[in-house]
């Protein structure tokens, strides 16, 4: 990204006034996956560290996709090119499932999410022209069902035996199961991640509105108010359902809070409407949403008025983090095979360099190196460029001057 020109406040670099708090956020997102693939395999975490690495990194990054969306659409529908905009995200959705078939061979160690990810932001190109009122009420549709219909999907359907496990192996040898295991049966159900992009666009049409307005500081609070809201309703709604659930779990109350809320891997542990109301975490239930999306609208905004109240100066000395915030799918493809890399390589003979608080800081290390890279260069990640020309290919559009007019459709 050029750094030639740089708006006030909170908008850095380029023509595309991208949000300083949201390429932050981007890279707290990294962060917290990273913490979630190195902190597991030694001692178990601390509670808090576990309540805040097992499922909102994942799903903040979700959020932000669709924050992303927006952003990249918006000079083309500003420009009246309607078609444009569509086609350029289906392709880089199509683009980023294409890359995670290429990154899942090479990063065995963890549930690469980049297929799921991809297939998500090819579907939002369906919703880039919706108003807004319409796209949040897709939103809500798939927050309130989406859980559910994973649930009774991984009963009824032929997925993959081992769910999360999709790859272009089982692509061309089981077609049908890896499709359902992407949309609906695997770790990261597609679906439920078209919920979170649908999100994270309704939070940047809001955003980019207040800005035009003269009141992004006001709307940020309004954000981070919501986002309290919603992690104080799910934590409501998870304490009355561990209650009502634990009859059938044996032991204390303590007890059944851990078997409860055990990392669901994409679905919740029953299909009765109960546990709809427990915030397992990858579970994709109503709570669960509620509970990262809470905390995803809490980083956005907290992130957002830090850099709103920053001087230029202070901004610019930010720059490195920025740019690594900036390139957050290079950075998760660096990560996930540095990873998986080094637990064959080295962690056999010096585990403490790859797992734990110490694997957990080399791999935040390894994210500001390419970050300061990038800032002093003035360039996008390498794999930011290639999905952006793959998207100005297919939408047969190059990137001009953006008009004057609205971010988005009206709502």
């Amino acid at each position: 990204m050029s750094a030639s020109a740089r708006p006030p406040a909170d908008v850095t670099g380029d023509t595309a006034g991208r949000l300083v708090g949201i390429d932050l956020a981007r890279l707290v997102a990294i962060v917290g996956m990273m913490a979630a693939h190195t902190l597991g395999w030694d001692e178990p975490a601390p509670a808090a560290v576990v309540a805040l690495i097992d499922g909102p990194p994942s799903t903040l990054f979700a959020v932000l996709g669709g924050v992303s969306v927006v952003l990249a659409a918006r000079a083309r529908l500003l420009a009246g090119d309607r078609g444009g905009a569509v086609r350029s995200t289906l392709m880089r959705g199509l683009l980023v499932a294409a890359l995670g078939l290429v990154v899942i061979p090479f990063a065995p160690a963890v549930y690469v999410v980049l297929v799921p990810f991809g297939v998500a932001i090819a579907a939002a190109a369906a919703l880039v022209l919706l108003p807004t009122w319409l796209l949040a009420a897709v939103a809500v549709a798939i927050a309130g069902a989406g859980g559910w219909l994973v649930v009774v999907s991984r009963e009824a359907l032929p997925g993959l035996d081992d769910a999360g496990t999709h790859s272009l192996a089982t692509l061309l040898g089981e077609p049908l199961a890896t499709a359902l295991d992407v949309l609906l049966t695997g770790v990261y159900p597609a679906l439920v991640w078209v919920g979170y992009l649908a999100i994270g666009m309704v939070v940047a049409r809001g955003l980019l509105t207040a800005r035009a307005a003269g009141g992004e500081r006001v709307a940020l609070a309004a954000i981070g108010a919501l986002g309290a809201a919603l992690l104080a309703a799910a934590l409501v709604a998870t304490e009355a359902a561990l209650r009502i659930v634990d009859g059938d779990l044996a032991g204390p109350l303590s007890v059944a809070r851990d078997l409860a809320l055990e990392n669901g891997y994409g679905a919740a542990q029953g299909d009765e409407p109960v546990w709809q109301l427990l915030s397992t975490p990858h579970s994709g239930t109503p709570a669960d949403i509620a509970r990262t999306v809470g905390i995803a609208l809490l980083v956005i905004a907290v992130l957002g008025l830090a850099t709103a109240a920053l001087r230029p100066r202070a901004l610019r000395a930010l720059e490195p983090i920025r740019a690594a915030g900036a390139a957050p799918l290079t950075i998760y493809v660096v990560h996930v095979i540095l990873v998986s890399l080094l637990l064959v390589t080295v962690e056999p003979v010096a585990a403490e360099v790859v797992t734990g608080w110490v694997g957990w800081a080399l791999q935040v290390a390894v994210a500001l190196a390419i970050g300061a890279l990038l800032a002093a260069t003035r360039s996008k990640g390498p794999l930011e460029r290639l999905v952006a020309r793959a998207a100005d290919a297919a939408a047969g559009w190059a990137a001009r001057p953006r008009p004057a007019g609205p971010p988005h459709p009206q709502p």
